[in-house]
């Protein structure tokens, strides 16, 4: 099935939904409006969602129907598939309010819950023409404000519009700057040996190092290859934004390292001294992006060094094949 005629199959899926699952739903929930709305997320990537809203409460939830409409085409039993999406309406309407100090028109309320995402420029063309963002290469960096869910349902976020500008009053550069100052406190870049990281996914008991906060007498490991991102491991990509990673990375590899993205949440650091060219490490990336990445996670098919004299990330040539990069 192609994307369009796939993208019109969940939309009338989404339609049955919406006029069905109060019968799945108890009778508190009889009130709920429902509507169908397409939501633009990363990498231009449309999803089709439901939108849930309820008399008094501040928080409209969507729910994705796409995971849902998989299940049908595998033939689940649709009662089954109701009652799932009906669990997931409840849990998400769960979650009844903003913090009650957060007011998105209000600069002052919002400043320190500020953060960064470095999104690739050419595949968000239609967000980035309604938000502010900052370019960095083939990259943009825009702003969002994360805050967290009441009863520890986890952290929401949205992002930083030119009308939430406006309203504020506070110029652009101000606010890129104090959202990349909060990123760089709450969530600092973090290098991690591969092994390690392996050893943590496997789930063995392993304390992953940072290894840009190494203790005297620990020995940085020569492992080859190395992943760069954030506490949290989420938007790790972001910390491309930090002013001051250059100066980490040089810390650790005065020979240079070249960096690879491999998804929004996560870069692979690659020694120079280790013997591979940008073309080899191009291709690899082109490679996984289409194998293995999930399109709405894609960072960039190219390879990126920070200049030495320039003090910026730059694009090396050798590793850019536009015939084959992933179609934006």
């Amino acid at each position: 099935m192609d994307s369009m005629s796939s993208t019109v199959a969940v939309k009338a899926f989404a339609e049955g939904v919406t006029q069905q699952i109060k019968d799945y739903l108890p009778e508190e929930y009889q009130n709920m409006q429902c509507e169908i709305s397409e939501q633009q997320k990363n990498n231009s990537v449309v999803l089709t969602g439901i939108v849930l809203s309820m008399p008094g409460q501040q928080i409209a939830p969507v729910v994705y129907m796409e995971p849902f409409y998989d299940q049908v085409r595998k033939g689940e039993p649709m009662d089954q598939i109701m009652n799932r999406i009906a669990d997931v309406c409840r849990q998400s309407l769960a979650v009844r309010e903003l913090p009650e100090t957060l007011d998105f028109t209000d600069y002052d309320s919002v400043k320190d819950h500020l953060t960064v995402q470095v999104i690739n420029t050419k595949a968000n063309q239609r967000m980035l023409s309604q938000i502010p963002h900052k370019q960095m290469e083939d990259l943009s960096v825009i702003c969002r404000i994360e805050f967290p869910l009441p009863a520890g349902e986890g952290v929401g976020s949205v992002k930083v519009t030119h009308e939430m500008m406006r309203q504020w009053g506070v110029h652009p550069e101000k606010v890129y700057q104090k959202a990349v100052e909060n990123a760089v406190k709450s969530s600092p870049a973090v290098l991690m040996s591969m092994d390690d990281l392996m050893m943590e996914m496997m789930g063995l008991p392993f304390e992953t190092k940072n290894l840009f906060q190494l203790k005297e007498g620990e020995e940085f490991p020569k492992d080859g290859m190395y992943v760069l991102s954030n506490p949290m491991k989420l938007n790790g990509a972001s910390v491309l934004a930090y002013p001051n990673l250059q100066e980490q990375l040089e810390s650790v590899f005065p020979q240079g390292c070249y960096l690879l993205p491999s998804s929004l949440h996560e870069m692979i650091i690659i020694p120079k001294d280790l013997g591979m060219t940008p073309k080899e490490m191009g291709e690899m990336v082109r490679e996984v992006n289409q194998k293995e990445v999930a399109r709405d996670e894609i960072l960039s098919d190219r390879i990126y060094e920070f200049d030495k004299e320039k003090r910026q990330l730059c694009q090396i040539p050798e590793s850019i094949e536009k015939a084959k990069e992933m179609e934006r």
